[in-house]
């Protein structure tokens, strides 16, 4: 039997992730364990916690762990729009839990291309992001966005930017009855004001969300939203991706750094979301990189729990003794089947309540199988 039978789920799954990601041409890129301090606090607003790690390093200059992988590879980052560079990487980052507000290490695998992203490249990151959330072996879906159906409908409310800010904080939580009272305390008109709630409340099949969210667009930025997410799923679509895909215009990142698709993947089980990306195009820019940016990460952290749930796959072999027997001809038949690369339960009387392949008895000699 192969040693993979001995790995542990998330080890299966990193494994299978990483063939995945080097199979479409994906380079693991040589992440560096520290960067300097300057890099976050100048991105403070990138990060999901303003809170980071620093220390002083030999030469006096203040470092940090890293709280996000993304910013250290734009950093690091050399290549301009001719053609596609795509990165994976397996790391940890350091951030401050929002609930005891202790740091924790959390592990991370992700995607980035880099370069000229078209529409084949931002497909198949999409396709790689449904493809991981498959790989965890449980239901999943992966809700999608896009920055400019949001950024347009502000535009043409001629909002500030910190009523942007607002806005985006509400629409994130989906608060359609504050969003609705910031609105009218602005002044916006009526009708602008309702295509924001109107397009918070769309429900349907994605074909009917689009069709509704094309009627709510004015303006350029927000009719070329529609008709990239209009492309995108039919491209989808025509994977046979179609039911594994929603749209949710709640979701909304920093537009001082995102553009363009984002979205986020689920797996039953799991409270919050595993998976999370998008385009951001404009935090290559502010890092002085010519370049358009594509991404996502998968949190192997928010896994854990799931990870950690009996699973009736436990062993391939239950071999069952009785007190009376001799206990080092029942070792030496336990240590022969595990000699067949065999995962053994050595067990008294009655098995435990686990699932095993196969079932053993020992007859005072060796262990046969029984029916």
């Amino acid at each position: 039997m192969s040693s993979m039978s001995f790995l542990s789920e998330q080890e299966r799954l990193v494994l299978a992730l990483r063939e995945l990601y080097q199979g479409h041409g994906c380079v693991r890129f040589p992440m560096r364990r520290f960067e300097e301090y300057a890099l976050y606090l100048e991105n403070k607003s990138f990060l999901t916690s303003e809170r980071v790690l620093s220390f002083t390093d030999g030469n006096g200059k203040l470092m940090a762990l890293k709280p996000d992988v993304t910013l250290s590879i734009v950093k690091h980052a050399s290549r301009g729009r001719e053609g596609v560079e795509k990165l994976y990487y397996i790391e940890s980052v350091y951030r401050a839990s929002p609930t005891d507000h202790e740091f924790k290490e959390i592990e991370q695998i992700g995607v980035e291309y880099l370069g000229n992203v078209d529409r084949y490249a931002t497909c198949e990151v999409l396709w790689l992001a449904l493809e991981s959330l498959r790989l965890c072996l449980r239901e999943y879906v992966l809700d999608i966005s896009h920055m400019g159906m949001i950024d347009g409908l502000m535009d043409d409310c001629r909002l500030d930017d910190e009523t942007r800010r607002d806005v985006f904080r509400l629409i994130s939580q989906k608060n359609v009855h504050e969003l609705r009272n910031l609105l009218a305390a602005k002044h916006v008109a009526q009708d602008a004001a309702e295509r924001f709630t109107s397009l918070l409340t769309l429900s349907g099949t994605t074909e009917e969300m689009l069709e509704k969210a094309a009627q709510l667009a004015v303006g350029e930025k927000s009719r070329k939203a529609v008709q990239e997410l209009s492309q995108l799923y039919g491209d989808l679509k025509a994977l046979g991706l179609q039911n594994r895909i929603r749209l949710d215009f709640s979701i909304a990142s920093d537009l001082e750094y995102y553009n363009g698709i984002v979205f986020r993947g689920y797996v039953a089980g799991a409270p919050r979301a595993v998976l999370s990306g998008g385009r951001y195009d404009r935090l290559m820019a502010k890092m002085g990189k010519d370049a358009d940016g594509f991404g996502f990460a998968l949190y192997l952290d928010e896994l854990n729990s799931l990870f950690m749930l009996p699973r009736r796959e436990e062993v391939d072999v239950i071999a069952r003794y009785s007190p009376e027997d001799d206990m080092a001809k029942v070792l030496a038949g336990v240590k022969d089947l595990r000699d067949f690369g065999l995962r053994v339960l050595a067990a008294c009387g009655e098995a435990p309540d686990v699932f095993a392949y196969r079932h053993y008895q020992f007859n005072g000699e060796r262990f046969v199988e029984v029916e």
